[in-house]
């Protein structure tokens, strides 16, 4: 699970480091009630819920790790920000 606040500036663990780059990698698609994560490689698709503040996702690595379906959606959520 990731916070909708969550912020990766001067990360120095190699494994997040990987994690954010793969995130590149992931196409995510508004499904209204859900998003969905696919890999662009593989094809792989997670479901990812927000619920608050907490992005979650369905995927073996998101048990142990903020994984990187969560980060490519926090992405998204930061790149796609509604203006008012």
């Amino acid at each position: 699970m990731i916070a909708k606040s969550e912020v990766f500036i001067g990360i120095k663990d190699p494994a997040t480091l990987g994690r954010l780059a793969r995130a590149s990698e992931i196409r995510v698609l508004n499904r209204f009630s859900f998003f969905e994560a696919i890999n662009t490689r593989n094809g792989h698709r997670y479901r990812v819920d927000i619920n608050g503040q907490d992005i979650s996702c369905n995927c073996p690595d998101a048990k142990n790790h903020q994984c990187k379906h969560e980060i490519a959606v926090l992405r998204d959520l930061n790149l796609f920000k509604e203006v008012t």
